[in-house]
């Protein structure tokens, strides 16, 4: 069940990862190559350049430690593509990922169900947040691990109609 993600009419999680886009479905194959059975790719086997006619569509954010034992860690965007720029109208290269959505945007819990079940995620929706309700998005987030098997990114990609 996504309802405790889901804000209808304009937000809504897909667990099941049923991908829309051929895009997207295209870098979900990318990501789950990278992988062995069950596992969660290791961020050292993936490249930008390896999908580089997705980069405008990919976004990357990095899993920052939380500040103290017991914080939540830190999300922070380290790649922002063009075409995310260009239909969000901003680039939030640097800036963590809370700070990009309002207050009470069911994206917070969406990244945390990630980190702690260690699953890719797709969404959908309208982009309501930006002013632009009259576009739709889908987008997937999909964690790499590090050396010590903890998420340490997430790769991610949207378009937009």
């Amino acid at each position: 069940m996504t309802e405790e993600f889901d804000n209808p009419p304009w937000y809504f999680v897909d667990l099941s990862m049923a991908i829309e886009d051929g895009r997207l479905a295209e870098i979900h194959r990318h990501w789950q190559s990278m992988a062995g059975a069950g596992e969660i790719p290791p961020v050292g086997r993936f490249d930008p350049l390896d999908l580089a006619r997705h980069l405008g569509q990919l976004f990357i954010v990095r899993v920052e430690p939380g500040g103290s034992a017991g914080d939540e860690p830190l999300l922070r965007y380290t790649l922002i593509g063009t075409r995310l720029v260009e239909a969000l109208g901003r680039d939030t290269t640097g800036q963590p990922v809370a700070d990009t959505f309002p207050p009470g945007h069911p994206v917070g819990r969406v990244y945390r169900h990630l980190l702690e079940h260690r699953v890719p995620v797709r969404t959908h929706g309208r982009l309501d947040w930006v002013d632009k309700d009259y576009r739709r998005f889908e987008s997937i987030l999909l964690p790499l691990a590090g050396p010590d098997g903890r998420i340490v990114k997430v790769l991610g990609a949207a378009v937009y109609d």
